[in-house]
């Protein structure tokens, strides 16, 4: 099988190195400027992974009078790898299947314990047809892949993944925050989170690895998680339906004045609520660099130490 991977997303270059150590030989690697001024038979593949970071990226890679579905050969099958907008996927599956070709989405699951582990799981939009003849290259690529619909399914499900993940951040804190009020220790409150239902992969895997030794090397930014939360709230626009909790995990997101800058690890994200808690309370000496002590003691939402009880070991 040929193989042709599009961008350098960094989800192409695990992709490659997945590809490698499975023995797959021979997988050609194109620029995406490349594209558009490239001879048919210089990148001729049976398949191509879209390593772009969007799916307008994708759409501009595979659209046009010089685009990938005039020159590809028929019956190629188009892998979309990015962080994509479930309707232009659609739109883009349906322009793909009408010239011939396949398509499937592979969208990532941003598990924390995949991070954790270097693992990798996809979840997958296409027909069924696709999904079991690409299913090889699928279990070479990742770690593990689910079926969850047609075109655009992959990436609502993994919308739906990111706008939870956030949500979990953000609640575990607060919780985190409370209970350190009440005399709880951080690590004794996620502890007793991860014995009960509030517990998530955030409490189980996120804080004890990331958030409370203060480490932030997850791979994940925040603008990824920012832009994966402006899809999704795009998407349910789209849809009509009420925004509910999400327009207030959205919002907590966005880069004011005490939030993290997009480049900075996502989990940053928890430095409001958890800047006031002694940095001998963490296992490696926890400290929120991004929200100055002064002023998070002018803001309601930020933990503050209180003076008549003192956090139980």
């Amino acid at each position: 099988m040929k193989i042709c991977v599009i961008g350098d997303a960094p989800i192409g270059t695990r992709a490659i190195k997945a590809l490698a150590r499975a023995g797959v030989e021979g997988v050609m690697t194109v620029a995406e400027s490349e594209v558009q001024v490239a001879s048919h038979s210089s990148f001729s593949a049976e398949v191509y992974l879209m390593a772009l970071a969007t799916s307008q990226q994708v759409q501009k890679v595979l659209t046009g009078k010089q685009g990938l579905l005039r020159m590809a050969p028929p019956g190629s099958t188009v892998i979309d790898l990015s962080s994509g907008d479930v309707t232009l996927s659609r739109e883009l599956a349906v322009q793909t299947r009408l010239a011939g070709h396949h398509w499937l989405e592979a969208a990532t699951s941003r598990n924390p314990a995949d991070e954790a582990n270097d693992s990798l799981t996809l979840l997958i939009g296409s027909d069924e047809a696709t999904v079991a003849r690409i299913s090889a290259l699928l279990d070479a690529i990742s770690t593990q892949h689910l079926h969850v619909g047609d075109a655009g399914c992959g990436h609502a499900t993994a919308l739906a993944s990111d706008y939870l993940h956030a949500a979990h951040l953000i609640t575990t804190a607060e919780a985190v925050a409370m209970a350190y009020r009440a005399g709880v220790t951080p690590q004794a409150c996620i502890d007793a989170i991860n014995l009960g239902a509030g517990r998530s992969a955030v409490s189980e895997v996120s804080f004890p690895r990331w958030v409370l030794p203060g480490r932030y090397d997850s791979g994940i930014s925040t603008g990824q998680l920012r832009r994966d939360l402006r899809l999704a709230r795009s998407f349910v626009t789209t849809l009509n339906l009420p925004e509910g909790l999400m327009k207030a995990v959205f919002e907590r997101c966005q880069p004011p004045e005490l939030c993290p800058a997009d480049e900075d690890d996502l989990h940053h994200l928890c430095d409001r609520w958890l800047s006031m808690v002694p940095a001998q309370l963490h296992p490696s000496g926890f400290c929120a660099t991004r929200v100055p002590a002064a002023e998070a003691r002018e803001t309601p939402e930020t933990l503050e130490t209180p003076e008549t009880t003192a956090p139980r070991a």
